[in-house]
């Protein structure tokens, strides 16, 4: 018997942090009935070409210069760095909360600081592993990062790219709150486990290896609850990634489970709705562009319920015949949305579609998870083949 099962994601948050972020709790799936110096980054590897970061560019040249300071102690592994003059602590906080955010290369810093003063001289710094230690998982990270670029198809559009990173992470990292080095890109791409921080920072990592300009926000979600995303450039426009809220933990084993709901998707789609970014971001460039959307890079949004149910039984068939499992497509509308929802669950018309491809095909797809996400208008269904036990 073919069954389908409803699945609504429930998004759920990280907890709060000391300074910056302190963890972050996973997105889970739960079954539901379904509810109607001015350069400052480098973006290309190898190059002297360099293009200046948003983030460092909104700040002031004052702050300019406290961030350059921060930096080359971190990176030198000072234990304090002095300031040329006393700095108000709010400014000071300010800077070390965008340092540790955007430069995540140097996973070594701690995100706790301590400032007790009004104004402070001296910032005593802190770091997660010794000199020795960090240059080691530099080298590990940095081997992982050129086999994972190595990958890439030749000829990769930054579109490409920033897709195959995104389903990369999820793929190949769990999200995990009691595992060592979670925070970091060398706890997501080397020991394969990470939370929401670690798999922006592991993004922006990629990124910046393949020359695709990119940033970490950093902010709460609709709990109140402390989160990391990217932003990142593609011809030219801004796009928000989501790589943890795209790896939800399943109630079933389905290791090449990856989704796209929040693969290149615009502010005006999660900003205030789900995704809540902090004041330090206020300056940096808005995502308004839906051409690079990943739904509308792979072609798969359609107008109609007519159009949605030809296109998802025809990413069965092929599934099908592949012996692999995920199909997914977006609706450019709510009404064309909920009729295709209605098409597909109330009607059974997925149900119908699979016993067909099953009897001319021989597949042998035994039943599906559909999932569905309301606020985007995006339908995903995973394939359960009778193999599967």
């Amino acid at each position: 018997m073919i069954r389908i099962m409803k699945i609504r994601y429930k998004a759920l948050g990280i907890l709060a942090a000391a300074a910056i972020l302190a963890g972050c709790t996973p997105v889970s799936e739960e079954p539901m009935e379904r509810t109607g110096s001015e350069q400052r980054q480098t973006y290309t590897e190898g190059t002297a070409e360099e293009l200046v970061s948003p983030v460092y560019s909104s700040l002031s040249e004052y702050e300019k210069g406290l961030y350059d300071k921060l930096t080359e102690a971190v990176l030198d592994f000072k234990d304090s760095v002095v300031f040329d003059e006393p700095v108000p602590r709010d400014t000071v906080r300010k800077i070390y909360r965008l340092v540790y955010a955007q430069e995540r290369n140097y996973f070594w810093l701690s995100s706790l600081f301590y400032a007790p003063e009004n104004e402070v001289s001296e910032l005593h710094l802190t770091y997660v592993y010794e000199k020795d230690d960090a240059d080691i998982k530099r080298t590990e990270l940095d081997l992982k990062a050129a086999e994972i670029i190595g990958e890439l198809p030749e000829g990769a559009s930054d579109f490409d790219k920033a897709v195959y990173f995104h389903d990369y992470i999820v793929k190949h990292c769990d999200f995990s709150q009691a595992e060592d080095h979670v925070n970091s890109s060398y706890g997501v791409l080397v020991t394969g486990y990470g939370q929401c921080e670690g798999y922006a920072a592991a993004m922006s990592l990629l990124c910046d290896k393949a020359g695709i300009p990119s940033f970490m926000v950093c902010g709460t979600n609709n709990r109140g609850e402390t989160h990391a995303w990217n932003k990142i450039m593609i011809d030219g426009d801004w796009y928000n990634i989501d790589c943890t809220w795209d790896d939800p933990i399943l109630t079933r084993n389905d290791p090449d489970f990856v989704r796209h709901d929040y693969c290149l998707v615009t502010d005006e789609e999660i900003n205030g709705i789900t995704h809540f970014p902090d004041e330090l971001y206020k300056d940096v460039p808005s995502a308004t562009a839906t051409r690079m959307n990943y739904f509308a890079g792979k072609g798969l949004v359609y107008d109609t319920a007519a159009e949605a149910s030809d296109a998802i039984k025809e990413q069965i068939r092929v599934n099908g015949l592949a012996g692999t499992r995920e199909a997914e497509l977006r609706l450019s509308g709510d009404d064309a949305y909920f009729a295709a929802m209605a098409r597909f669950f109330d009607s059974g018309e997925i149900k119908k579609m699979i016993e067909e491809i099953n009897g001319n095909y021989g597949t042998g797809i035994r039943s599906a998870y559909m999932h569905n996400n309301d606020e985007l208008n995006i339908i995903h269904i995973s394939l359960i083949y009778e193999s599967d036990g």
